[in-house]
């Protein structure tokens, strides 16, 4: 077994360097797993709003999620990273609804109504990697661990199987998950639904 490093910069390298690994097909057949399980899951179908992070090429897709949940009614909103290091969801209808944002990313336009954040809320979360606490690595920004420490709602994170380790380095203003979905599993932690 592979030593891990550890220091969140070092594992982070480590984990970019495995997903560049994947191939595009293994990749898409990946994703479209994590996709489902989320879909298929009680979270899911108890949730009102699907808050969920528009992917870049190195991410999770969500692409599935967005369509999903706006063909099941449900209200879906997108992240906007805000100067002061924040982020807030807007409400989108459509990908249409997206322009280039804060580091390439889309995000909704202004014109996007902000979300009310309940406990009726689901959010999707990008990781890394994550471990067997619930604890997930993301990509340095620290913009969901500030986002989600007021978060009301299901926190739930996006993850390659072979990404979730027994343990990683915690800070004080990481916040775990309520669960982990991946392309071989569902791992609750918290706020279980049956």
């Amino acid at each position: 077994m592979t030593e891990l490093p550890t220091t969140k910069n070092a594992l982070r390298q480590y984990f970019m360097d495995k997903r560049k690994i994947l191939e595009k097909n293994n990749k898409r057949a990946l994703d479209l797993d994590i996709e489902s399980r989320l879909l298929m899951s009680p979270l899911y179908r108890a949730c009102d709003t699907v808050l969920v992070y528009i992917a870049r090429n190195h991410e999770i897709a969500t692409a599935e999620i967005i369509a999903a949940a706006i063909a099941n009614g449900k209200r879906v909103a997108a992240p906007v990273c805000t100067d002061d290091g924040n982020m807030q969801f807007r409400l989108i209808r459509s990908m249409s609804d997206l322009i280039p944002g804060h580091y390439g990313i889309h995000e909704p336009d202004e014109r996007c109504p902000l979300i009310k954040l309940t406990e009726r809320c689901l959010c999707v979360c990008p990781a890394l990697a994550c471990d067997m606490r619930g604890y997930r690595l993301g990509f340095g920004g620290g913009y969901y661990d500030r986002f989600l420490r007021s978060f009301p709602g299901v926190k739930a994170g996006l993850c390659y199987s072979d990404s979730v380790v027994t343990e990683l380095p915690v800070n004080p203003y990481d916040v775990p998950l309520d669960a982990i979905f991946t392309d071989s599993y569902v791992r609750y932690h918290h706020k279980e639904e049956s």
